[in-house]
């Protein structure tokens, strides 16, 4: 990969020889996104590229990168910004145990049941002493290379202050009032479009060992939102909720006390199948174990190292018959050939597994993401296809599909869950009023 932007480069610079480097990069990014979408040779590409001056040379080019998009939007919502792709950056697909070679700790965690257990499970990993996450990040320059390593670390620390905070919404998007409880920070599955692989610093999984220090009910600040009865607390954003559970065993004490405070709602986002010590543990009415759920299609290309989907919706089955509340999140909503016809089967099979009676809400988001993170994932997962499609870049720095395409997936997708159960909770994730509006998201 690296070679053939170097290649292509080279090309366009002896094509053009008076344009300058800023030129250059430019039209490079959008032959480089042509031909790799479209699969065809740069050279012959290039070649025949008709107009002699970089305006006209770039306007051609953006109208075939962005043939639906380029007459009805605003010429800098086209982000192009150079093309910096190292192999060295791929991401590891290969499956395996979580089985860390170095376990990193700080003194006050000596004594905690987590970390003896933890001694425990990893009797062959090296494990070293550290004054603080903050200092050992001083020495240890973070890399993308690195984080594809993370696996390979484990951190356990002493949490003192992000124990509960708001969901951090966009500007501009209706909040759902959700507040986060953090019980670690990485995660081992190999989503592409995962936002963790452009905004971590650490090349390891980091889990608190004081887990019932959190459990609090003063520091818990949730508030409701419009669409829920209680207010809504849950754990997911930095890490999956479950998949370190048979290591961590957080949810005994979390379950233990959300059913000790029946007012407020608890959820467990995940999607691991890692469900044993919940099951055990027995559910009730105000705890949710949710689901991410997609069609078999981006599964497969897109959440690697994940469980299948059908592995997902017997998971939900049995936490339902334990006395949990399920959720799905189809989140991100990813647009391709047969996207339509893929995401209404995935519906049809969470309802052929799943009582609506039994679904506290369903949330529906589209792929986004920090105009930033598109560089890393070129560099982590260079075959992928989401890239592909027609990504603008918003006033919120994120690049997105348009509010047309976006509505339109929405209605379909809200329109055949509402043909199982009338009364399931459907709402958007980070999206406009008016989005919310032409979705009937907003009475």
């Amino acid at each position: 990969m690296d070679s053939n932007i170097s290649y292509i480069k080279s090309l366009l610079e002896n094509k053009f020889p008076f344009f300058g480097i800023n030129k250059i990069r430019e039209l490079s990014r959008l032959v480089f996104e042509i031909t790799k979408r479209d699969g065809i040779d740069p050279k012959s590409f290039i070649e025949g590229i008709e107009f002699s001056d970089y305006r006209g040379a770039k306007t051609s080019l953006l109208k075939l990168r962005y043939p639906s998009t380029y007459s009805i939007s605003s010429k800098d919502s086209f982000y192009l910004p150079d093309i910096d792709i190292k192999n060295s950056d791929k991401a590891c697909l290969e499956q395996g145990e979580f089985n860390p070679e170095n376990i990193y700790y700080t003194r006050e965690v000596e004594n905690t049941s987590l970390y003896e257990r933890i001694k425990t499970l990893f009797p062959s990993s090296a494990f070293r002493e550290i004054l603080s996450l903050k200092e050992f990040l001083k020495d240890n320059k973070f890399s993308l290379e690195k984080y594809n390593q993370r696996r390979e670390n484990l951190f356990l620390v002493k949490e003192k202050f992000d124990f509960f905070k708001a969901c951090p919404c966009t500007k501009n998007v209706v909040c759902c009032n959700y507040s986060i409880l953090n019980t670690g920070y990485g995660c081992p599955y190999e989503c592409s479009y995962c936002f963790l692989q452009g905004y971590q610093n650490v090349s390891g999984i980091i889990l608190p060992c004081n887990i019932k220090d959190f459990l609090d009910v003063d520091k818990i600040k949730p508030s409701h939102g419009r669409l829920f009865d209680l207010p809504r607390v849950g754990s997911g954003e930095f890490t999956d909720s479950l998949v370190f559970d048979d290591i961590t065993l957080f949810s005994d004490d979390i379950v233990k006390f959300f059913k000790e405070n029946r007012n407020i709602s608890f959820e467990f986002k995940t999607k691991s199948v890692n469900i044993a010590n919940l099951l055990k543990i027995g559910g009730a009415d105000n705890i949710t174990v949710s689901w991410s759920v997609n069609t078999e299609k981006m599964i497969e290309e897109n959440e690697h190292l994940t469980p299948k989907l059908e592995e997902r919706l017997k998971a939900a089955k049995k936490c339902a018959e334990a006395g949990y509340g399920v959720g799905f999140h189809f989140d991100p909503v990813i647009f391709y050939e047969n996207w339509r016809k893929d995401y209404e089967k995935t519906i049809e099979n969470i309802f052929d597994f799943i009582d609506g009676k039994y679904i506290k809400w369903i949330s529906v988001g589209s792929l986004r993401m920090p105009a930033e993170l598109k560089k890393v994932i070129e560099s982590r997962f260079p075959d992928n296809k989401i890239l592909d499609e027609e990504l603008l870049l918003c006033d919120d720095n994120k690049l997105r599909y348009t509010k047309r395409l976006r509505t339109e997936m929405y209605e379909a997708i809200i329109h055949k869950i509402k043909k199982y159960d009338k009364n399931v909770v459907v709402y958007l994730c980070m999206e406009t009023a008016e989005v919310w509006n032409k979705c009937g998201g907003i009475e």
